[in-house]
């Protein structure tokens, strides 16, 4: 795999912004020399969340997510290590640069994803070009399009709408052609496996294909809708619809159709209009309705509405048809909205119509009258739960309805909020809706979904204060402030004592080894011996913790040391004592060895201040 040139990383983080990479999804407010804005990892009301950009990183008290641009981006736009660093060049206009010798195409799950983009955009171009081309099965997708839809020309350019050809195998003799290797089409989902087949068989035969995109518009995937040139093989009839299957960058529940475009005119002040179908999404979005967003098939998941959340909305308004199955579908959305913490709204649609016949007859302001009937989730569900004189037992089912979303939300506040919201629609006092909310909450709350402190290896007392993590955390900690240490910390630390099974102590294990062979390293020479995601953010979590000024680093790594030494000392003691049981053995020996262990325990190696003087 190629490697980025030494010191391009640091570079960038250097040149970027951080202030003008954040504010793009948070609004900040100035507080002395840094910015401060309400957590877009969280939904609080009082802000919490801080960007330094002279020190270049950024803090959430309230999720307790902390990091540099990079991570900021990762984490916000769901990337890979490698894709942020992609789009933060892209954004900031910085070309990547790569050490001398090493080839600009990626290798590995990178060069998959990044070739199956790569495909999906050639795809949707000739798909382009099949829906242009005046040939009688082509006209046929034009004249649904236009005839049918109501749709224009410019319209399926906007939104990259084409026509895949009746041929089962013009797709893949393209593709072929073009140059793609095969184990891209393999997993491109664009084709059937071909199970010793010579020929690439398309999955998308005689259909209206539109794109997919992911979060950043990439094409991921494409939905096919039926035609009246779409073959049909044996008894069974095709399908209307027929969604790219899973594959290593399309995932039904981490998209939602139009949400590239639709983010960007989200703000707090504006909603996101959830509707059902993809050309629902597209007549909306023309319409002038541009925070439309709509899930790939009828389920929608907690994945997709962290989506929404992250955008920060001021809430979602569902359109929802009238029939049975939109009021089923409304109620699935209630339960994920609430354990989201989501405002959602929930406006029906008259029977058998959808927005787009609702925004053909009649116009944008008919469905943006329904779009204001939209009734608040609490609202909605006992509209529908509740004869118009209930009875307890209603009652009763209703609170049992919003009780097990309400003890999955993490804020409090809002908890308390839909609880009092909820006693006033089922006009009950607030105290006996929260006494049995707290009844179900003791008795019924799965035991997976509370909450608990995670067991940790060792506690270490620092000033009088215990600190819940790994002696290798806490090393990891003194290293990154105080960089002096590492040459003592290379000679003193035997490489077995640490449990590289724990992410900290693989990242003290690489650092020390390095530190060993080479000397010193500074903290971005460490950053750039990180290889997943997993150590980058706890490198940085660590790194950009608020170190106490009372914390004696020098005191806190002899700590560590003591608890590798006893750890590593009672394994060996241990299997010393299991030794001493064999008849056979040399017993004095072995005394002698358990003699020394235990003694190891008690004068452990320790560093000095002195020794840092001249370290770095």
């Amino acid at each position: 795999m190629p490697r980025l040139a030494d010191g391009f990383v640091s570079d960038l983080k250097d040149r970027i912004d951080l202030y003008d990479l954040v504010s793009r999804y948070v609004q900040l407010k100035k507080s002395g020399s840094s910015w401060v804005g309400l957590s877009p990892f969280n939904q609080e009301k009082t802000p919490s969340f801080y960007v330094h950009p002279q020190k270049g990183f950024f803090n959430c008290f309230s999720s307790g997510e902390k990091g540099d641009g990079i991570t900021f981006i990762q984490k916000m736009e769901n990337l890979e290590f490698y894709e942020a660093i992609e789009y933060l060049s892209r954004e900031f206009n910085i070309p990547l640069r790569f050490q001398e010798g090493s080839s600009q195409h990626q290798s590995g799950s990178q060069s998959l994803r990044k070739g199956l983009f790569e495909i999906h955009e050639v795809t949707k171009n000739w798909f382009r070009e099949q829906f242009k081309k005046d040939e009688t099965d082509n006209r046929k997708a034009l004249e649904y399009w236009v005839k049918e839809r109501g749709f224009s020309e410019d319209d399926a350019a906007e939104f990259g709408v084409g026509f895949a050809p009746v041929g089962r195998f013009a797709l893949g003799n393209y593709l072929s052609q073009k140059g793609f290797p095969e184990v891209l089409l393999e997993k491109s989902g664009l084709f059937y496996a071909r199970k010793g087949n010579k020929d690439w068989v398309s999955i998308f035969c005689g259909r209206l294909m539109i794109p997919i995109r992911e979060k950043l518009g990439r094409i991921c995937g494409f939905t096919g809708r039926k035609l009246l040139v779409t073959p049909e093989w044996g008894d069974k009839k095709a399908p209307k619809y027929i969604n790219s299957p899973e594959t290593p960058i399309f995932s039904k529940g981490q998209l939602l159709f139009n949400f590239h475009l639709a983010n960007k005119e989200i703000n707090e002040q504006k909603d996101f209009i959830l509707v059902e179908g993809q050309l629902d999404a597209i007549r909306c979005y023309l319409k002038g309705l541009k925070t439309v967003v709509a899930p790939q098939g009828t389920a929608f998941k907690q994945s997709q509405a962290e989506l929404l959340r992250k955008a920060n909305p001021r809430r979602v308004v569902c359109l929802l048809d009238g029939d049975e199955a939109g009021q089923k579908a409304a109620m699935s959305y209630v339960p994920i909205f609430l354990q989201t913490g989501l405002d959602a709204h929930f406006a029906t649609l008259p029977e058998g119509s959808d927005p787009d016949q609702i925004l053909v007859k009649h116009g944008k302001d008919a469905l943006s009258e329904i779009i204001q009937q939209g009734q608040p989730a609490i609202n909605y569900v006992c509209s529908k739960m509740l004869s118009k004189t209930p009875t307890p037992l209603e009652k009763r089912r209703a609170s049992d309805f919003f009780f097990p979303a309400l003890a999955d939300m993490e804020s409090l506040v809002m908890r308390d909020s839909y609880l009092n919201e909820l006693s006033r629609v089922l006009e009950i006092s607030p105290q006996s809706v929260k006494t049995d909310f707290q009844k179900f909450f003791k008795t019924r709350r799965p035991a997976y979904q509370q909450k608990s402190v995670t067991p940790f290896t060792e506690k270490i007392s620092v000033s009088g204060t215990e600190r819940l993590t790994t002696a290798e955390d806490d090393l990891l900690y003194c290293l990154l402030h105080d960089v002096r240490l590492g040459n003592s910390l290379a000679q003193v630390i035997e490489p077995s004592w640490l449990d590289t099974k724990v992410v900290a102590g693989h990242i003290l294990a690489k650092l020390l080894a390095e530190i060993a062979a080479d000397g010193p390293l500074n903290v971005s020479e460490m950053e750039e011996l990180l290889e997943d995601d997993q150590e980058r953010f706890l490198f940085q979590n660590l790194l950009y913790q608020n170190s106490d000024d009372e914390t004696d680093l020098v005191d806190l790594a002899n700590q560590c040391i003591s608890a590798f030494v006893k750890r590593s000392s009672r394994k060996t003691e241990k299997k010393l004592l299991h030794a001493m049981q064999d008849e056979s053995s040399n017993s004095s020996e072995l005394r002698i060895k358990l003699k020394e262990i235990r003694s190891s325990q008690t004068n452990p190696p320790q560093i000095l201040e002195t020794e840092l003087e001249s370290s770095y």
